[in-house]
């Protein structure tokens, strides 16, 4: 049984280039369902390999699809699956024996009753271990192709995808038992084939992975996708432009330009007779979407719809008509909260600004002073703020007012930057102030970094649309407050048998600009500082402790030298100076001088002491 997973296991066929889509519709065909990397089970249980092969609506779909499996031991020597479980695009069968099996898919197309193949595609390698005994979960992990999916009926826009999981440890032998929340709004098959309902009914559907332990535990795990009409609801201030968008794409997905695509766009007043407003064929993917004009109130309530127009086969189109999404013109400017946002180094504040503070280090205790007003006509409900903390920030207290809030009232969650604090506001009415003081302490610095943030105010208006927005940005300068020092080895020229009374050079690795002693001075309070350098011991033979080299370091500052036999300045700041690194040029810094006596050849080395003293000021 293997204990790591292969990162390129061997294959019969090269695997074919994965299938490409524009919009929902496959461009390049493919396997839109490739095998797993691998597959963990126990001996005696079923193995299940499901594999989808989607095609370009251009394709000849008179040709009929063959299926033919292939295995191997050993990576080299493949031979066909036994018939009784070939021929399918899915692989069913029940291994007899333990070990390691790989197993791939050719999939070709080919005129009925003939041997005349068209297009052959090849799947990735499924690497299947059999195991005694079965390995439980202890976790699971959902991830899904695509995220958005359409409720219409139509080859043209996607409506299905697959859902898929990993485990830990990765070799688990428990399979994955698929579900959903709302099955009204969609419904998942024994192999996660996802697919959304065709009747026009949106929402998030949560797709959840079950795996229950042979030993009676059950480990699960879930992901959020969306099911919808293709078109987000606009709810926009008057005089503002609204952008309606087609949904369900994804970056890897892009191509420059969509051929033998035309997108046309539809605006629909009350009940009137749709108006085109925009077309495009063969549009860049960067000009699928629609962009009103400015909008007026008697654009309230409007709707907009995109059709996709695809070129098919032989000179036929087929079309769908996505939408609609509807238009809500808002009032101008109102809502409108204003928002004043400033911050304070209660311990440390010296080069600080109401909103930057420099020099922030482990322990500071940082203040946030927070001033809302409500500042047009309509109150706005289930309102609260949030405000992006640096990791491992504790939270002091938090007062609205002079009331300190409990516990319950505010929350901190985190994504892959940083921590977010989220306060609960409730209602903040017509020309209504609220203040708040949020008290932090700095924690786990270790390192130069520059944190940005900025207050959000978010709620619903009278009309239970989303209303948001921002304070002032706020930085803060964070330091470690510590001066590091790494020191590299020097290493000098090659020494000839005669070379006498001259100066070796340090090799180029040990001269600007590289650094010798690269220093990162992260001082909040910076003393004067000195740096020493002194040759503790005389060069000696790295094979015979006995033999000394004749020579010695000197260091050199213009054209005068110091013996480093001697303890030597090389460097020193004044008061509130940051300790730079230290570099030389090649004829400057330690050099070593021969002496006038013949070196015996061999390795030499010497011991060097540096020294940081710290002035008494």
């Amino acid at each position: 049984m293997a204990e790591i997973e292969e990162e390129n296991p061997p294959y019969k066929y090269e695997p074919s280039p994965d299938p490409k889509r524009i919009l929902g519709i496959i461009s390049v065909s493919g396997y839109t369902e490739q095998p797993n990397s691998n597959y963990y089970i126990t001996l005696g249980e079923n193995l299940h390999i499901k594999t989808e092969v989607e095609r370009t609506p251009w394709s000849n779909f008179l040709l009929a699809s063959r299926y033919h499996w292939w295995q191997s031991t050993d990576g080299t020597t493949w031979t066909e699956v036994e018939k009784k479980f070939n021929g399918n695009s899915s692989l069913n069968l029940t291994p007899t024996k333990l070990g390691r099996t790989y197993y791939q898919l050719s999939t070709s197309y080919v005129i009925p009753f003939s041997h005349v193949i068209g297009s052959v595609f090849y799947s990735k390698v499924a690497t299947v271990d059999v195991s005694p005994q079965p390995i439980p979960a202890k976790n699971v992990k959902v991830y899904t192709r695509a995220d958005y999916l359409f409720n219409i009926d139509s080859n043209i826009t996607r409506s299905a995808t697959f859902a898929y999981s990993t485990s830990t440890p990765f070799n688990t032998t428990e399979s994955t038992k698929w579900s959903v929340d709302k099955p009204e709004l969609a419904t998942v098959d024994d192999d996660g084939h996802i697919f959304a309902n065709t009747r026009g009914k949106s929402g998030i559907v949560k797709v959840i992975a079950t795996i229950n332990n042979k030993d009676s535990t059950v480990v699960s795990d879930s992901k959020e996708i969306t099911i919808g009409n293709g078109l987000i609801d606009r709810a926009i201030p008057e005089g503002k432009k609204a952008r309606f968008e087609i949904q369900g794409l994804k970056d890897d997905e892009r191509e420059d330009e969509l051929s033998n695509i035309t997108i046309n766009w539809y605006k629909q007043i009350n009940s009137q007779q749709m108006e085109l407003v925009k077309s495009k064929s063969n549009p860049t993917f960067n000009d699928i979407f629609y962009e009103t004009q400015r909008v007026h109130p008697e654009d309230d309530n409007s709707k907009y719809y995109a059709q996709i127009v695809v070129k098919q086969a032989k000179g036929n189109d087929d079309s769908v008509l996505i939408g609609p999404a509807t238009l809500k013109v808002l009032p101008p400017n109102d809502p409108k909260v204003e928002i004043s946002s400033t911050i304070t180094n209660v311990t440390f504040d010296t080069n600080n600004t109401e909103t930057q503070l420099n020099d922030v280090t482990n322990g500071d205790w940082i203040n946030y002073s927070v001033n809302l007003y409500n500042n047009s006509r309509r109150a706005i409900h289930d309102s609260y703020i949030t405000l992006p903390l640096h990791w491992d920030t504790q939270i002091e207290s938090i007062k609205i007012g002079s009331t300190e809030i409990s516990n319950s009232d505010y929350s901190i969650s985190t994504n892959e930057k940083n921590q977010i604090l989220k306060i609960n506001l409730n209602d903040l009415d017509m020309h209504q102030e609220k203040s708040l003081f949020i008290a932090t302490t700095v924690k786990n610095i270790n390192d130069r970094e520059s944190f940005n943030s900025q207050i959000e105010f978010h709620g619903l208006d009278p009309d239970s649309d989303k209303y948001a927005s921002q304070g002032d940005k706020l930085n803060i300068n964070y330091i470690n407050n510590q001066l590091t020092a790494s020191i590299k080895e020097l290493h000098f020229e090659p020494i000839t048998l005669f070379n006498h009374n001259n100066l070796k050079y340090r090799i180029s690795a040990n001269n600007d600009p590289n650094e010798v002693v690269s220093i990162n001075d992260q001082r909040r309070k910076r003393r004067p500082l000195k740096l020493y350098l002194k040759q503790a011991t005389n060069f000696i033979n790295k094979d015979n402790s006995l033999i000394e080299l004749p020579a010695n370091l000197r260091y050199y500052n213009d054209k005068s030298f110091t013996s480093l036999t001697n303890k030597t300045l090389i460097g020193e700041t004044t008061y509130g100076q940051v300790f730079n690194s230290i570099k030389w040029h090649k004829d400057q810094g330690p050099l070593l001088h021969m002496n006038s006596n013949n070196p015996i050849p061999g390795n030499y080395s010497s011991q060097l002491t540096w020294q940081f003293e710290d002035s008494i000021v």
